[in-house]
């Protein structure tokens, strides 16, 4: 349902009184209403990129650097062929598509028998249920195949809602020190240059929560920004909530400072599997590593929220993008010319 004017003025306001200053006179208010408004109007911000980027603090060069919604469009429009999106937001597809890095056993149930699923849960203990298009960390159930005692049932629902089954991976060591009821994961975001090259423009650690099976920065999860040249992590932890941590606060294991193990396995693996639809050129992968060391691709997406990798340390990456766009769009240019 779409959110009305008055209701949108109303969400303001709480997030003023939460998140910037409860005590805010009226006159505070009004100035920072006429301030949002403004940059909603003539840079195609949205009201959580003025939250979570601390608008009400910075000035208009300080603001310019951020990735906020229109520039992320921008990003998408001149990066990705919409045509190749469904690679990505389908997950049996990707799966699919991207099955050499994926490092785990599945199983698309539209598209194998009713014994075939019956053998997928007897060799699992655990498995992901996870609906084809699902986002955020949503759609996603982890089930013990023991509880299931109507297979029947079960199957009906896979069928209706086009489950796709995972096994559960059993990760890293030190990844699991931080908590081990989520499968804890990076966000390294790609881009192919216009000359074909790779770069990983950001890596983020993604930390889940004691009794939560997702590390998602929008279920709960925690994340902090790993330096891309030395796979350390180089600020706090941050949440949703805006919480900052030095440590996890479920483990005690230390946040900052952490090196990541296999980065340089991490890296190789995103910039080839970048490589398999390069016509879709932006892309945030979620990776994790398996028990073994194995690098696992999660999933890729081609809209990646530029919020993880700007909300810790409070520096806006546009710059970072900018002159690569610009390249982009000539070479774009060059070959439209070229085709006439």
């Amino acid at each position: 349902m779409q959110e009305s004017i008055q209701e949108k003025f109303k969400r303001l306001f709480r997030d003023i009184y939460i998140n910037i200053d409860p005590n805010a006179s009226t006159w505070k208010r009004l100035k920072i209403t006429v301030d949002f408004l403004w940059e909603k109007f003539r840079y195609d911000i949205e009201l959580i990129d003025y939250i979570q980027y601390q608008f009400y603090y910075k000035k208009r060069e300080e603001r310019d650097k951020f990735i906020t919604h229109g520039k992320l469009v921008e990003i998408i429009k001149i990066c990705n062929d919409p045509r190749s999106r469904k690679y990505f937001d389908q997950k049996p597809l990707f799966n699919e598509h991207f099955q050499k890095y994926t490092g785990r056993n599945w199983i698309d149930t539209t598209k194998c028998s009713k014994d075939e699923v019956k053998d997928f849960l007897k060799n699992h203990n655990k498995i992901f249920a996870k609906c084809p298009d699902g986002m955020f960390g949503k759609g996603i159930e982890i089930i013990d195949t023991d509880s299931i005692l109507d297979f029947d049932t079960f199957y009906k629902k896979a069928l209706k809602q086009k489950l796709l089954l995972e096994e559960v991976l059993t990760q890293h060591k030190e990844l699991a020190e931080f908590n081990q009821s989520s499968v804890n994961s990076f966000r390294v975001v790609t881009l192919v240059c216009a000359d074909n090259t790779v770069k990983v423009m950001a890596g983020v650690l993604r930390l889940g929560r004691k009794g939560k099976f997702a590390d998602n920065f929008h279920h709960h999860g925690i994340a902090s920004l790993i330096d891309v040249e030395t796979g350390i992590v180089c600020t706090v932890g941050v949440d949703r909530e805006w919480n900052r941590f030095v440590i996890h606060p479920d483990s005690g294991k230390p946040i900052v400072g952490f090196k990541v193990p296999e980065w340089n396995s991490i890296v190789d693996t995103v910039k080839q599997a970048a490589m398999v639809h390069p016509e879709v050129r932006y892309v945030g992968w979620d990776v994790t590593i398996k028990a073994d060391g194995t690098i696992v691709l999660i999933e890729g997406n081609p809209g990646a929220d530029p919020d993880v990798t700007q909300i810790e340390d409070q520096i806006g990456k546009w710059p970072i993008y900018k002159p690569l766009l610009e390249q982009i769009k000539k070479q774009k240019k060059i070959n439209n010319v070229g085709r006439r």
